[in-house]
């Protein structure tokens, strides 16, 4: 796999950091539009990387671009968090235990190549990394499910959870429970015990939950 460096994060990444920060904090509110001229001004920056950071943003879930109105904050609520996780947590701890069956020795190790670059990229709390990150370790799962209609159910529901997945890189505490879960996932596939592996997965996405409720429960996002 590519080595992701912090130093050499392309522009369009930095600045997709930036506004994201800005609306998890609240400094750019929900249903705020986003035009390019307004962030130029704000962030001293040109457009072009700005359209770029843009793009980045709507693929995570944070804003959505419409033509001729431009890019606007999604509204996300607790309800909405609490109706993805409900169904995150059955879906997925199924494909896990599916995946149990068909995962390779080689998707193995890349499963914990993935996890190692998550610690490496933990301390510094770079968000964007740590999304990609953890998408490409569950997207890898999901894929050896060997069960196409579950994998594009779950395709639909992790481009609505994205948004989500951001609060549980913003804390150092959280993006270490989220390696060390990772890896007792790896186990369990290790041993091919596909029962652990969908027990684990389950878990591992309600801590999810629990922890992002604690942080928005009875507001929006």
């Amino acid at each position: 796999m590519k080595e992701l460096n912090i130093d050499s994060t392309p522009l369009s990444e930095r600045i997709a950091g930036t506004i994201r920060d800005y609306i998890l904090k609240g400094r750019i509110k929900q249903g705020e539009r986003l035009t390019e001229p307004r962030l130029s001004k704000l962030l001293g920056i040109s457009r072009t990387p700005i359209r770029e950071a843009l793009r980045i943003l709507e693929m995570e879930g944070f804003i959505e671009i419409f033509p001729r109105r431009g890019a606007v904050v999604t509204d996300v609520t607790d309800k909405d968090v609490d109706e993805i996780f409900i169904l995150k947590v059955k879906l997925e701890s199924l494909a896990a235990k599916l995946a149990a069956e068909h995962l390779s020795d080689e998707d193995i190790a890349e499963l914990e190549e993935l996890n190692e670059r998550m610690e490496k990229f933990a301390d510094a709390k770079n968000v964007s990394i740590l999304i990609k990150l953890n998408s490409e370790f569950h997207n890898l799962i999901i894929s050896k499910c060997e069960n196409t209609r579950l994998a594009k159910f779950l395709e639909a529901l992790l481009r609505q959870f994205k948004r989500a997945t951001a609060y549980s890189f913003t804390e150092a505490g959280r993006i270490q429970r989220v390696i060390e879960e990772h890896r007792e996932i790896i186990e369990s596939f290790k041993k091919r015990d596909s029962e652990m592996a969908e027990e684990l997965m389950a878990k591992h996405i309600q801590n999810g939950w629990q922890f992002i409720k604690s942080r928005v429960s009875g507001e929006v996002i």
